[in-house]
């Protein structure tokens, strides 16, 4: 593991590193600054390449609401050029170009990239985004129960410093929420004691 960022609390690992690597030049700083700083919203000392794509895929989820704002319902280019003119910062204005830029010449992911925007484009839900596998997960609990229990999840993930609900946080929040006894009563095994 590299000790970079030791000084804050938060080493990174080889894999996550590459992949940082590997971004665009002109958002590595960037990535690296917000991932230290979920990172140590979340108590998490060490940034893997899971983790990295969960944070990937929050930004991916907050850009698609913002760019729902602006009037697009899908991502086009125009949203770029609609999104530089309703900004002041010069700055988010070159970022907006940067990245425009980068997707012209590529083509590869972006189609992988595309379907995932789109994916965010279609989540109805107001300031907390739900990948479509938490979703599937939150179908299989009792209707009458389901939006209290949404409304309970997105409140705890919102506490931990979530913005998106995924598998793994919808399994964290129910091993928390419900109580010993009703695990026992639905045959629910307790994780191993620490």
């Amino acid at each position: 593991m590299s000790n970079l960022n030791k000084e804050e609390g938060v080493t990174w690992t080889e894999e996550a590193l590459r992949r940082i690597e590997n971004a665009p030049e002109f958002v590595r700083a960037g990535i690296k600054k917000l991932m230290v700083k979920r990172a140590r919203e979340r108590g998490k000392r060490v940034i893997d390449s899971e983790f990295l794509t969960e944070i990937r895929n929050e930004s991916m989820m907050l850009a698609s609401k913002r760019i729902k704002k602006i009037g697009f319902e899908e991502l086009k280019i125009e949203a770029f050029d609609t999104a530089k003119e309703k900004l002041k910062s010069a700055r988010k204005k070159e970022v907006i170009e940067n990245i425009k830029a980068f997707l012209s010449k590529r083509t590869s992911k972006n189609e992988e990239i595309l379907r995932k925007f789109q994916e965010y484009l279609e989540d109805d839900s107001h300031d907390i985004g739900w990948t479509k596998e938490a979703k599937e997960r939150m179908e299989k609990v009792p209707p009458f129960v389901r939006e209290m229990a949404k409304k309970r999840i997105e409140e705890q993930a919102k506490k931990k410093g979530y913005r998106m609900i995924t598998v793994e946080l919808l399994s964290e929040v129910f091993n928390e929420l419900i109580p010993a006894s009703v695990k026992e009563g639905l045959g629910i095994k307790r994780p191993p004691s620490s």
